[in-house]
């Protein structure tokens, strides 16, 4: 079910989430009005506000809690695309030291564009590009296999040696970061919380249905609106919102401007 949800656009996605959550509630909350007495709700006003409170600082802690981790794990991801770029960008400026560096950097702008236009599509279907594969590999040789006639291009070639392995092992922790998301029983607890905190609004007495609903709809409407953030952003590159190419084209601008 998360999955589906994670391959909608984001409007729709937020439509399901927090439409569903906010509808199902509401329902909720007028069957347990229209069958339950006034009276008795009424009655325990007090008692339901003092277990609300405890229950609802509890629910929002977990929820801020997935919420940041969620958030983190974005941000991670962004900071990966951004210094696997550096290292690329580190091995296309080292290059000029060797007679092969028209070559070499020929192969460094077709990887990135491969990344761009082949990888980063198949990454929203939690896929791997075989070409960016490939050139990423032959790029690792390349440098490899650079031809040394000086100490100072040893040294070169060793700093290029040292930011290419960094590339690839930035490059498959990108490729492996969406095997993993928040566990299932996770999702259990948090979605069960949330009814369970709407649930209690359902013990309080109101004059008026109509202000019942409308409290129902604001407290369903916070929280839908918290759940279809984590799950939007659980897989930074295949969910609702997404981690975009945005490092590997400003490395191509900058492949540009040291061409030119």
């Amino acid at each position: 079910m998360i999955a589906w949800l994670e391959t909608l656009p984001p409007f729709w996605a937020g439509v399901v989430v927090i439409g569903g959550f906010v509808v199902s509630t509401l329902v909720m909350g007028y069957l347990v009005g229209a069958l339950t007495p006034l009276e008795i709700r009424t009655a325990h006003n007090d008692r339901a506000g003092f277990i609300l409170a405890v229950s609802g600082v509890i629910y929002a802690v977990l929820l801020a809690f997935v919420a940041i981790g969620v958030w983190q794990r974005f941000q991670e991801a962004q900071a990966r695309n951004f210094r696997e770029a550096g290292s690329i960008s580190a091995v296309y400026r080292g290059s000029e030291s060797f007679r092969t560096s028209t070559t070499l950097r020929a192969n460094l702008r077709a990887y990135v564009r491969s990344v761009i236009e082949d990888e980063w599509p198949l990454m929203h279907r939690g896929g791997r590009s075989q070409r960016s594969e490939a050139l990423s590999e032959a790029l690792d040789r390349d440098v490899r296999r650079l031809p040394v006639t000086s100490a100072q291009a040893q040294n070169v070639q060793a700093e290029m040696l040292s930011a290419m392995d960094a590339a690839l092992m930035d490059r498959e922790t990108r490729l492996t970061f969406d095997l993993r998301g928040i566990n299932g029983t996770l999702w259990v607890v948090l979605i069960a919380g949330g009814y369970l905190t709407v649930a209690f609004t359902y013990l309080f007495g109101f004059d008026r249905r109509i202000m019942q609903q409308l409290m129902i709809g604001g407290l369903s409407l916070m929280i839908g609106l918290m759940l279809f953030l984590i799950v939007a952003m659980d897989y930074p590159y295949r969910g609702s919102i997404t981690v975009q190419p945005e490092a590997f084209r400003s490395l191509l601008d900058s492949f540009n401007a040291v061409g030119r």
